[in-house]
């Protein structure tokens, strides 16, 4: 067996727990903030798209990625096109969760990005939207990245990963600072949530960075360093 098959298989055992967490989470975010969002308000909008965006779909399209790696030829390309579908499905909903909160600070004309959970989730944000384009650059389907040198494609795919990587972690980060909030719920269930998100966001970690039948989903530092060397021939 592959290196590559070996990982996907070892991280295919997390997978339900996975899916039940996110889907849980998810589910438990839409009771509590659609209530709100039928009587109008318009931040309850800002955590449930978040939640659906980082906990549903883009967990879910990292999982992807991580079971198409065996993947060779048509069957590889197929697994890719359903992995950017739902990372573009991801993309949007934190579009939409950002808009909630930046155009209800508007309304209300309090400041931006004041409070330690506001820079984190727009530094979130903005590896968010970096992600997928570094994924459509590197997608050779799309013949973008045959436009760049040779030596640069494979550092242009390691950075779409990277970057990926980053963004679920700081988005984990994110929803954790502002709670328990009054605007979403507290007690027993805000600290459960809390709970199945650090679940959610442990299980994702062992298998993005952690050793998974002795392979590295992603480099090491040291291992990553050529990848930002100047070519020679360049």
């Amino acid at each position: 067996m592959s290196s590559a098959a070996a990982a996907a298989q070892s991280a295919l055992a997390l997978q339900r727990p996975i899916q039940t967490l996110s889907v849980g989470c998810c589910v438990a975010m839409a009771m509590a903030m659609l209530p709100s969002a039928y009587q109008g308000e318009l931040f309850a909008w800002h955590p449930l798209m978040f939640t659906l965006g980082f906990l549903g779909f883009m967990t879910e399209g990292i999982m992807a990625a991580v079971r198409f790696r065996p993947n060779e030829g048509s069957t590889r390309v197929a697994a890719i096109t359903n992995h950017a579908l739902i990372q573009c499905a991801a993309t949007a909903c934190c579009c939409l969760g950002f808009y909630a909160i930046f155009h209800n600070k508007n309304l209300k004309g309090k400041q931006h990005f004041t409070s330690l959970h506001g820079k984190v989730g727009l530094l979130t944000f903005c590896l968010a939207l970096a992600s997928p384009l570094l994924g459509a650059l590197s997608f050779r389907r799309l013949g973008l990245v045959q436009r760049f040198p040779e030596p640069w494609q494979p550092r242009l795919k390691w950075l779409h990963r990277l970057i990926s990587v980053y963004a679920y972690v700081t988005a984990m980060v994110a929803m954790q600072l502002p709670l328990p909030h009054r605007a979403v719920f507290t007690g027993v269930w805000c600290r459960a949530w809390q709970a199945a998100v650090a679940a959610l966001a442990g299980c994702m970690l062992y298998v993005l960075r952690g050793r998974i039948s002795g392979v590295r989903m992603l480099p090491s530092a040291a291992a990553s360093a050529p990848a930002f060397q100047t070519p020679k021939n360049l």
